[in-house]
């Protein structure tokens, strides 16, 4: 009997992929069982570069969430500090250190408390919200006051009605700008503020995404809690990816609304939070969800936090007032108890 051939002991599709039969790579059929028996034998390279193209394409349709980073979180401090200056001195851009390089056209826009500027930074529009520099009266009012309205911004959502208000007072003239900046509906914008400017600038990034901009960055600081549960499960959905809240040590305004001590507004902070407990060189740490004590909930006590008032106003190492604007700016019009309007509907 004539000895069996050394391909008889090999399986069928082997033997076959060994003979050449089924494509022009033998190698690849015999190491790939499924190819042989399909009769395709794709090669090993074409084959690794369709698994890498599915693995981007799934990668880019899922979107990838821009990392913190803290030299821009410095620039968007400056930027959100810019806005306490006079309008006179950001159309000029003239403000000192805040009138950091790559920024013009600057229009200004007034509230009834406040104002706001938008800008072309490195030609992108820039929109930054100045807060109120009356900081223990806002803070007494949103600690002991609630006053909610019901916004069409976002399904069921409710945010302060003080908030909301002011922001409907720059409103129009934001998106004047907006567009004379040639940053039309469908343009891509970084929005700042600090505050309540960062209350404001997370009404209006939620209110100019739904009127068609697109929000491409954005950092605040010392924001005090907006809306409830639902407008921040919203906000979450929309911004995740290009957003942080900055926080600093026992800053109390980040604390109001209260959601412990005596009252509970059911209020709720955006994420996710980027949190320092002293200078930026000590580190910081991380949060994606309020209440967590790692970051800026440990100092939940407001009344113990009321002598912490100067971590409002640094941020980034940076005074985020008035101080270091050029020229005297414009003074903040709030009165005692305005943030707490219950006629506002």
């Amino acid at each position: 009997m004539p000895p069996a051939s050394p391909n008889m002991e090999l399986p069928l599709n082997q033997r076959e992929a060994r003979s050449g039969r089924y494509g022009r790579w033998p190698k690849c059929c015999a190491l790939c069982g499924y190819c042989a028996r399909k009769r395709v034998c794709i090669p090993s390279t074409v084959f690794l570069l369709i698994i890498i193209s599915l693995i981007c394409f799934w990668t880019l349709r899922s979107g990838s969430k821009k990392p913190y980073d803290q030299s821009r979180a410095i620039q968007f401090a400056n930027l959100a500090g810019a806005a306490y200056c006079s309008a006179d001195d950001l159309r000029q851009w003239n403000c000192g250190s805040k009138c950091i390089a790559g920024v013009d056209s600057v229009q200004v826009c007034t509230g009834e408390t406040t104002k706001a500027f938008v800008g072309l930074w490195d030609s992108m529009c820039i929109v930054s919200f100045m807060g109120t520099q009356e900081y223990s009266a806002m803070i007494t009012d949103l600690e002991i006051y609630k006053s909610v309205v019901r916004w069409n911004g976002c399904e069921n959502c409710q945010v302060h009605s003080g908030f909301l208000k002011e922001w409907y007072s720059l409103q129009t003239c934001v998106q004047e700008s907006l567009v004379k900046n040639d940053c039309t509906q469908g343009s891509s914008i970084r929005v700042t503020g600090h505050s309540l400017g960062a209350a404001l600038s997370s009404l209006a990034m939620m209110s100019l995404s739904l009127s068609g901009w697109q929000i491409e960055e954005a950092y605040n600081f010392g924001m005090p809690r907006t809306g409830d549960q639902n407008f921040s499960k919203e906000f979450g959905n929309l911004f995740h990816d290009v957003f942080f809240r900055v926080t600093h040590h026992q800053d109390p305004v980040v604390q109001v609304p209260p959601n412990k001590l005596v009252f509970e507004w059911h209020f709720q902070h955006v994420e996710p939070e980027v949190f320092y407990d002293g200078k930026i060189d000590v580190g910081f740490s991380s949060c994606e969800q309020d209440g967590d004590e790692h970051c800026s909930a440990k100092y939940w006590n407001i009344a113990a936090d009321m002598g912490y008032i100067g971590d409002h106003m640094e941020y980034m190492d940076l005074q985020i007032g008035s101080v270091s604007c050029r020229t005297r700016p414009m003074q903040s019009k709030l009165p005692h108890g305005s943030l707490h309007n219950e006629s506002f509907v």
